[in-house]
């Protein structure tokens, strides 16, 4: 057995050998361990990054809707504004022929 070889004629290991098997063996699952976590924390990131733009996307949609709110709202009050002088107008028109055609004027023969 000086030459090396143990029973049978096989290589004997050395303990540093072993050693280096082992940390390499560690090494391995070390990286697969961390290789197995990026692929979750990307995963997790571009979930995280979908959800953080669909929130976006949202508030968007809301700020818009706001906004269109306004504009209904601003268009609402001159059609209100418009109504109110139309109505106006026509009390006006009433009351100036209520006043031309009133009941014993010169007039009043052409209201029936």
């Amino acid at each position: 057995m000086q030459d090396g070889q143990g029973q049978q004629g096989q290589p004997i290991l050395s303990s540093s050998y072993q050693q280096f098997q082992q940390q390499r063996f560690v090494r391995q699952e070390q990286q697969a361990v961390q290789a197995q976590q990026a692929i979750l924390s990307a995963g997790a990131d571009s979930f995280s990054q979908k959800v953080m733009d669909t929130i976006n996307a949202l508030r968007k949609v809301s700020s818009d809707l706001a906004g269109a709110q306004k504009q209904l709202e601003a268009q609402i009050h001159a059609q209100q504004r418009q109504l109110v002088q139309m109505q106006q107008n026509i009390d006006n028109v009433i009351g100036q022929l209520q006043n031309t055609f009133k009941p014993g004027s010169a007039g009043s023969s052409y209201v029936q």
